[in-house]
């Protein structure tokens, strides 16, 4: 029953979710539960992945930072690569959008500028293609003195 309380709230992964109930004190049934529940499709890695990257890509979030969050969730790192990859054409223009909302739609025009909004953009897991799109899409590339 705590198990379908927890699934009815939000999805879980399934290492989750073990873990959740072993910390309840059913550590010596986890196991057995969760794999009934994931048989029976009530809880699902697939589907606690694709939830959780809409959720934090529309959260200004990037592909790095979800991945690393997905693996510190049980989440296998080859579904987490199937998943980042569905939303591959959307992270590039996520980096801007999430540039655009923190610093404003101009461009930076001067080098330690750059260098912050880069760092901003970095420490929210987007890699350096990405951050180089966001933050130099329109500057003429002499001005890439970063």
């Amino acid at each position: 029953m705590y198990a379908l309380g927890l699934l009815a709230r939000r999805e879980y992964s399934l290492a989750e979710l073990r873990q959740r109930l072993a910390l309840r004190g059913y550590a010596d049934c986890a196991g057995e539960v969760v794999s009934q529940l994931a048989e029976q499709g009530m809880v699902s890695d697939l589907r606690y992945g694709e939830s959780r990257v809409r959720v934090r890509a529309e959260q200004g979030v990037g592909p790095l930072r979800i991945q690393m969050e997905l693996k510190t969730k049980g989440v296998a790192e080859d579904l987490i690569h199937d998943l980042l990859r569905m939303h591959d054409d959307a992270w590039l223009e996520r980096a801007c959008a999430a540039r655009r909302k923190r610093f404003g739609a101009a461009l930076p025009d001067e080098r330690s500028e750059r260098a912050r909004q880069a760092r901003f953009l970095q420490g929210r897991g987007f890699s350096f293609e990405q951050i180089d799109h966001a933050v130099y899409s329109t500057n003429p590339v002499k001005n890439r003195d970063l």
